[in-house]
């Protein structure tokens, strides 16, 4: 039997304690890079709790504009520091934090941000419907653009609401009415904060000057219906100005003319200077509504 030279067993055992020690030297160096990575994200925490709205915003464009990478739960908190801001006149009606983290509550409705994949902030409302064994879906009404500091509203949406208040009978004509107060006290706040609030159809700080169409003719029915309404009151009149067409003369001098084609409506709306969002025009003349939202039987 041939021996197994001294050296060569100092050599392999030597090997192998070196390996060992470079494997637990790049363990501790892991060690350092997660724990300095989870101490600068607790700062960043730390910072974001402490910080003011512009310095939110800026974090927001940095961390989410920018993509940097930062932890799910630094992001959480920024959204819902930045969101308390954006949403402060809320405050006033019983705002408070629900149980899904980027949800909040109001005496009125619920409010829940989300990032669409621009990265833009986009808040869905839900409002509470009058009767509770009806269920609501969230509704993406108002997006804002942090970097371009733009604030659009969905119009499809609006026209969604006036549905679920006069076709679907989720909402009361209250309701709606508190519901586009509350936005457009949001619309304030938010060009206080810089924000571009773009011209929609909830805005009642600018007279109604608009044309509307409808993906469908109105019936003999509803211009019967809307005839009848006029005639029973001496504030409004209905002439027929054309083969198809027609004038509502509403209250202070308010007028909606009415074009009928074979597969629409086209409606044009003038509140006379008055101002006035579509919302604010609706609840205030119902008996026009079927003109342009079709009643689910």
């Amino acid at each position: 039997m041939s021996e197994i030279p001294e050296n060569k067993t100092i050599d392999t055992f030597e090997d192998q304690y070196q390996i060992k020690k470079t494997s637990y030297q790049k363990e501790i160096v892991q060690w350092i890079k997660e724990a300095e990575e989870e101490l600068a994200d607790l700062y960043l925490r730390k910072a974001l709790l402490e910080a003011d709205f512009e310095t939110l915003l800026q974090q927001y464009r940095q961390l989410i504009l920018a993509q940097q990478p930062f932890s799910t739960i630094a992001k959480t908190n920024l959204l819902e520091y930045l969101s308390y801001y954006l949403l402060e006149p809320f405050h006033s009606i019983g705002m408070q934090q629900t149980d899904h983290y980027n949800t909040w509550e109001t005496n009125h409705f619920y409010v829940a941000y989300q990032l669409n994949e621009a990265n833009h902030l986009v808040l869905h409302f839900q409002l509470k419907v009058i009767d509770e064994r009806f269920f609501m879906e969230y509704i993406p009404l108002i997006t804002l653009d942090m970097d371009k500091m733009e604030v659009t509203i969905a119009e499809k949406e609006v026209h969604t609401l006036i549905s679920l208040w006069y076709s679907d009978k989720y909402l009361s004509r209250t309701q709606l009415s508190l519901f586009n107060q509350d936005l457009n006290r949001l619309f304030v706040h938010l060009k206080a904060l810089g924000f571009d609030v773009l011209t929609s159809l909830l805005d009642n700080t600018q007279a109604l000057s608009l044309q509307l169409i409808s993906d469908f003719p109105a019936s003999a029915a509803i211009l019967d219906q809307i005839f009848i309404t006029t005639m029973e009151s001496e504030e409004y009149d209905f002439d027929k100005i054309g083969s198809q067409q027609y004038q509502v003369t509403l209250t202070q001098g308010q007028t909606m003319k009415i074009d009928i084609h074979e597969n629409q409506t086209v409606l044009f709306i003038d509140s006379n200077l008055r101002k006035r969002s579509i919302l604010d025009f609706v609840t205030s003349y119902p008996f026009l509504v079927p003109l342009f939202v079709q009643v689910r039987k």
